[in-house]
C-alpha cells in the first residue's frame, strides 16, 4: 500500500509523545501542589509572629492564635495532603521562639493533629466549606473550636512544662488559655477566610458602598473607644454587630469578629480597656469569654440571616417556577381543548348522520353503537369545555372592586328562576357584607355553588339553601348551606380537584370541574374554600376572599 501524501506515525513514537505530556502534567501538579505548600508555610508563619506578639508572658499561648484558623481553612479549601506544611510551618514557630528542638517538634506534633483531627472530624459529619448553614457554625464550633484544640492544648502545655518554660504551678492555668486561644482561633479565622474568598463587589452600589465605608469606621471608632480608652463597656459592640449581619449576612459578620478581636487582644495584652484589672491570666480570661460570647453571638446570627435569605430565594424561585408550570399546563390546557374540540365536532357530526340518514339500512346492533358515539362525544365535549373554563380562571386578569354581594346573588338567582321557578322559594339570603374582588369571577363562584347545591338538592322535598356570612379570625367567612344529599368528609379535599365526582354522571350531571374552578377563583384572590358536610343530610361550603 503507497504512503505517499500522508504523514506516518509510529507507535512507539506516540507512545513516548504520551508519556512527554504525562510528565509535564505531573511536573505542573507538584509545581502546583509545591507553591501552595509554600504560601501556606508564608502565611501560617506570619500569622503566628504576630500571634506571638500577644503571648501570654513567656509561653508561647496567646488569647486569640490564628494560625490555627489559617491551618484549619487551608485543609478545608486545599486538602489534607498539605498537612505536612504545617507540620513544619509550626515546627519552625515553635523552634524560632528560643525552644529546643525536641520541645518545639512535641508543640508543632500537637498543633498538626489538632489540625488533622479537626479537619478530619469536619468533613466526617458534613461540613460545608461554603459555611453557609447554622448547623456549619455549630460542626465548627464543637469539632474545630471545642474538641481538637484539646490535643493541642495537652502536648503544648506538657511540651512548655518539659521544656522548663513554665513551672508546674501555672500548668493548670496554661491548659485552658491554650486551649480557648487556639479555639478562637479557629472560630475567629477559618470562618473569615472560608466566606471572603468567594466575596464579589462588583454587584455593590454606590449607596451599599457608602454604607460598608460608614460601617468600617463606626466599628474602628466603638472598638477604639471601648478596648484602647476604656471609656465605654464592650456591650456598645453588639448594635453594630447586628447591623453588619443583617446587612452584609456572613460576610459582615466574620468581618466584625476578626476587627473586634484584634482590637480587644491589642489592648488587653498591653493594659488597656475593660480587661485592664487583675493579673495578666485574669485579665486573658475574661477576654477570652468575652471574645467567645461575641463571636458566637456575632457568627450565629449572622448564618441566621443568611439561611433566611437562602429560604427566601428558595422560596421565590420555586413559586416563580410554579408559576411558569402552571401557565405552561393552562397552556397546555387551552391549546389541546381547542385542537380536541375540530375532530371531536367532526365524529359527532358523521355519527349522526349516519344515525338520522341512514337508520333504515343499520341493524338495530351498528344503531345503538352510533348513538353511544354520539353520547359520549357529546360528553367529552363537555368536558373539554369544562376544562377550558377550568384554564382561562387563571388566565383571566383580575379587576378587582367594591361588590355589593347581595345584589350580585339576587341577579344569579334571577336568572336561575328563568329555568327553575322553585329557586326562589329554596334560596334564603341573609344580608351579607360588600367585598373587594374581581365581579365576574365572584359571580363565577356564587354560580357554581348555587347550582351545585340546587343539583343535590332537588331530590329533596323540603329543599333549603342558606347563604350567609360569619366572622372568623377578623375575616368575613361566606358560605352557602343546603340539606341536600351531602358526602363522606373524608372526601372534602378530593371534591375539589378537577373531573372529581364522588356520584356518577348517571345520578347526577356535571363533569366535576365546577368546584375546581371556584376553588382556583378564590385562591386567585388570596382566599381559602372549605367544606363540611354529612352524608344525606348536606353541605356546607365555606370561602374568604382577602
Amino acid at each position: 500500500m503507497s504512503t505517499e501524501g500522508r504523514s506516518y506515525v509510529s507507535p512507539r513514537s506516540l507512545e513516548k509523545t504520551d508519556g512527554f505530556q504525562n510528565s509535564n502534567n505531573e511536573q505542573k501538579t507538584w509545581l502546583r501542589v509545591g507553591l501552595y505548600a509554600c504560601l501556606i508555610i508564608l502565611a501560617y508563619y506570619a500569622s503566628a509572629r504576630v500571634g506571638l506578639i500577644l503571648a501570654f508572658g513567656h509561653s508561647n499561648v496567646t488569647p486569640v492564635w490564628p494560625p490555627s484558623g489559617i491551618a484549619v481553612a487551608a485543609l478545608l479549601i486545599f486538602g489534607r495532603r498539605y498537612w505536612p506544611a504545617l507540620a513544619v510551618a509550626a515546627f519552625l514557630v515553635n523552634l524560632t521562639t528560643g525552644l529546643s528542638a525536641p520541645i518545639a517538634l512535641i508543640l508543632a506534633t500537637g498543633n498538626t493533629l489538632e489540625y488533622v483531627i479537626a479537619v478530619l472530624l469536619l468533613v466526617r459529619y458534613g461540613f460545608d466549606e461554603e459555611f453557609q448553614s447554622l448547623r456549619d457554625l455549630i460542626l465548627l464550633i464543637i469539632l474545630g473550636a471545642i474538641a481538637s484544640p484539646l490535643v493541642a492544648a495537652t502536648m503544648g502545655t506538657a511540651g512548655l512544662w518539659l521544656g522548663g518554660v513554665i513551672p508546674p504551678s501555672t500548668v493548670l492555668t496554661v491548659w485552658p488559655l491554650y486551649w480557648i486561644g487556639d479555639g478562637m482561633g479557629i472560630l475567629v479565622v477559618t470562618p473569615f477566610i472560608l466566606v471572603w474568598r468567594h466575596a464579589r463587589f462588583s454587584h455593590l452600589s454606590p449607596a451599599r458602598w457608602v454604607e460598608v465605608v460608614a460601617l468600617a469606621i463606626s466599628i474602628t471608632l466603638a472598638a477604639d473607644t471601648v478596648f484602647l480608652q476604656g471609656s465605654v463597656l464592650p456591650y456598645v459592640l453588639f448594635p453594630l454587630a447586628i447591623w453588619a449581619e443583617l446587612r452584609f449576612a456572613q460576610l459582615g459578620a466574620t468581618m466584625t469578629v476578626l476587627a473586634i478581636s484584634a482590637v480587644a487582644v491589642w489592648g488587653t495584652v498591653h493594659g488597656l480597656g475593660p480587661f485592664q484589672q487583675g493579673v495578666t491570666t485574669e485579665r486573658m480570661t475574661n477576654l477570652e469569654l468575652y471574645l467567645a460570647a461575641f463571636t458566637l453571638t456575632t457568627l450565629a446570627l449572622g448564618a441566621l440571616v443568611l439561611a433566611r435569605r437562602n429560604a427566601a430565594r428558595i422560596i421565590i424561585a420555586h413559586t416563580v417556577q410554579l408559576e411558569n408550570l402552571n401557565e405552561e399546563l393552562d397552556a397546555f390546557a387551552y391549546t389541546v381543548s381547542h385542537d380536541l374540540r375540530a375532530p371531536l365536532r367532526a365524529i359527532d357530526a358523521f355519527a349522526r348522520i349516519l344515525v338520522t340518514d341512514y337508520a333504515k339500512q343499520l341493524e338495530p346492533e351498528a344503531k345503538e353503537y352510533l348513538e353511544l358515539v354520539v353520547n359520549n362525544a357529546q360528553q367529552m365535549d363537555h368536558l373539554i369545555q369544562s376544562l377550558l373554563a377550568f384554564s382561562k380562571t387563571s388566565q383571566v386578569e383580575l379587576n378587582k372592586e367594591m361588590v355589593d354581594v347581595g345584589i350580585l346573588i339576587s341577579r344569579i338567582i334571577e336568572v336561575l328562576s328563568t329555568t327553575d321557578e322553585t329557586v326562589e322559594q329554596i334560596i334564603h339570603v341573609s344580608e351579607l357584607p360588600p367585598v373587594k374582588a374581581d365581579p365576574e369571577l365572584l359571580r363565577q363562584v356564587f354560580v357554581n355553588l348555587l347550582t351545585n347545591a340546587i343539583k343535590f338538592t332537588a331530590k329533596k322535598p323540603d329543599a333549603k339553601i342558606d347563604i350567609s356570612y360569619l366572622r372568623k379570625d377578623g375575616k368575613n367567612v361566606y358560605f352557602i348551606k343546603d340539606n341536600g344529599v351531602g358526602f363522606d368528609e373524608i372526601y372534602a379535599n378530593k371534591i375539589f380537584d378537577i373531573f372529581q365526582r364522588l356520584n356518577t354522571a348517571e345520578q347526577y350531571e356535571g363533569t366535576g370541574a365546577g368546584l375546581a374552578i371556584v376553588q382556583r377563583i378564590i385562591k386567585r384572590h388570596g382566599g381559602q374554600i372549605w367544606a363540611e358536610a354529612q352524608i344525606d343530610k348536606g353541605a356546607t361550603f365555606f370561602f374568604t376572599l382577602s
